[in-house]
């Protein structure tokens, strides 16, 4: 019997190394294709079109919905929600995922703030909300969403619940993500262009850094330092 399943294992393995592969080149190709024609070469076509679109149903109501759904894409909820989560998985015993869940969190913070200040692409002029500084690309709550909530969804996928609560639960933390996301260019405070650039680079980092994690134990690195 265990002969039959190491295949069955390995094959597995292997489809999610080719679905992660693909979906890093991808997300690449569309982040660079973004930086170079709309960013660099100044193509609003498509800024423009959604952007039109998006106006013509804005509200009251909605924009208060908007107000509220943004704030789970800012620091405000996301830096407390990396501290709850690690600090879930120290208890849990789970050092190695807790350092994880450290290295990305911290490395995602830097890479959107390097690749702001490379494009330093002034925001929309007329937003519907107040206070937001920065650079516009790529959307830092584009980016950080989908890293966040992308990482969960990774987790979720090495528990053990079943496959078709793993789908559900996947499917509700990207639409909310891509809800997030969408508040952004609802509230004019980035271009349409800038969140899907934000989503696009997520994926990237968040393939990239699992991979690595991976091939780095930093548990056994930090316990072979402390000796």
């Amino acid at each position: 019997m265990a002969n039959i399943s190491k295949p069955g294992k390995a094959k597995w393995i292997t489809l999610r190394l080719i679905i992660a592969a693909i979906l890093f080149l991808v997300t690449l190709y569309v982040f660079v294709s973004i930086a170079d024609e709309i960013v660099l070469e100044h193509e609003n076509r498509f800024d423009q079109s959604i952007s039109k679109e998006i106006l013509s149903f804005q509200s009251p109501f909605d924009t208060k919905v908007m107000e509220f759904v943004t704030f789970f894409g800012s620091s405000s909820f996301l830096f407390p929600a990396y501290i709850v989560l690690i600090i879930f998985y120290f208890f849990r015993k789970n050092t190695r995922l807790a350092l994880d869940i450290i290295m990305i969190g911290l490395t995602s913070t830097g890479i959107l703030f390097l690749f702001k200040n490379i494009f330093k692409r002034n925001r929309p002029l007329d937003p519907l909300i107040n206070n937001v500084t920065g650079f516009s690309f790529p959307s830092g709550h584009s980016f950080s969403s989908f890293t966040f909530f992308g990482m969960i969804i990774y987790i979720l996928w090495e528990t053990s619940i079943s496959k078709i609560w793993k789908i559900v639960l996947s499917v509700i933390l990207f639409f909310f993500a891509s809800i997030i996301a969408f508040s952004r260019v609802y509230l004019r405070v980035h271009y349409p262009s800038d969140v899907v650039a934000g989503f696009c680079l997520s994926m990237v980092w968040l393939i990239l850094s699992l991979w690595i994690l991976h091939k780095v134990d930093l548990l056994s690195f930090f316990k072979s330092k402390a000796k």
